[in-house]
C-alpha cells in the first residue's frame, strides 16, 4: 500500500508543484503533505465503498427474501410452518441445511435456505445465558470466503409461543463474517430479520 501512496502522491506532486516556490524545502513539505493526505483518503474512501457495497448488499438480500415469502403466502405463513415445527419438536432439536433430503414446509422451502435450527427451551434449559423461548432460526444468505468477499450472513428468527413478547435476538457468538450477525430488524411481532 505505500508504494501506491507514494505513487499517488508523487502524482498530485506533479501536478502542483509548478505553484510552490522554487527551494528544496517547499518541495519536500508539499509532498509530505499530498503523501499524508493521500495515506488518509485511500483507506476512508475504501472504508466508504465497502459500507456502501455492505448497504447494497443487504438491500438486495432484503428484497429478494421479501419477494420470496410474498410468493409463498406472507408473513404469517411463514409464523405458521415455524409454529407446525415447534410443537411436532416439541422437547427436542430440528437442524436442516441445504443439500438435505428431507422436506421442509412449503413457506420454509420457497426461501431457499442455507440452514434451519431450533433448540427447544427445554434442551436449552441447561444454558442459563441462553433465552428460554422457542426460536426458529432461518439463515437464507450468507457465505465466508478466506481471501475474498465474503457474503453477508442474513436471516430470519421466528418466535413461537410464551416469551415471545419479550424475546430480543441477540448477536451471534463467534464466527466469521458470512456466518456472524450482530444486528436485527423487527418485521411482524414475533418474526426478526437477523443481519
Amino acid at each position: 500500500m505505500l508504494v501506491l501512496y507514494l505513487i499517488v502522491a508523487y502524482l498530485l506532486y506533479l501536478a502542483v508543484r509548478r505553484f510552490v516556490v522554487k527551494s528544496t524545502l517547499s518541495h519536500a513539505v508539499l509532498f509530505a503533505i499530498l503523501l499524508a493526505l493521500t495515506a488518509v483518503a485511500f483507506p476512508v474512501a475504501s472504508a466508504l465503498m465497502a459500507t456502501g457495497r455492505l448497504r447494497h448488499e443487504r438491500q438486495t438480500q432484503r428484497d429478494m427474501m421479501v419477494a420470496r415469502i410474498t410468493e409463498a403466502g406472507g408473513w404469517a405463513a411463514l409464523q405458521t410452518d415455524c409454529d407446525e415445527i415447534v410443537e411436532h419438536c416439541r422437547d427436542s432439536t430440528f437442524y436442516w441445511h441445504r443439500g438435505d433430503t428431507n422436506a421442509l414446509p412449503a413457506t420454509l422451502a420457497s426461501l431457499a435456505p442455507k440452514e434451519i435450527r431450533y433448540y427447544s427451551p427445554t434442551v436449552l434449559s441447561e444454558f442459563k445465558e441462553e433465552p428460554q423461548v422457542a426460536v426458529v432460526r432461518i439463515k437464507v444468505f450468507g457465505l465466508h470466503s478466506t481471501g475474498g468477499h465474503s457474503t453477508p450472513y442474513f436471516g430470519l428468527e421466528v418466535v413461537s409461543g410464551a416469551g415471545a413478547e419479550t424475546y430480543k435476538p441477540r448477536p451471534s457468538r463467534g464466527g466469521v463474517s458470512g456466518n456472524h450477525y450482530d444486528s436485527y430488524r423487527i418485521v411482524t411481532d414475533r418474526i426478526y430479520e437477523v443481519y
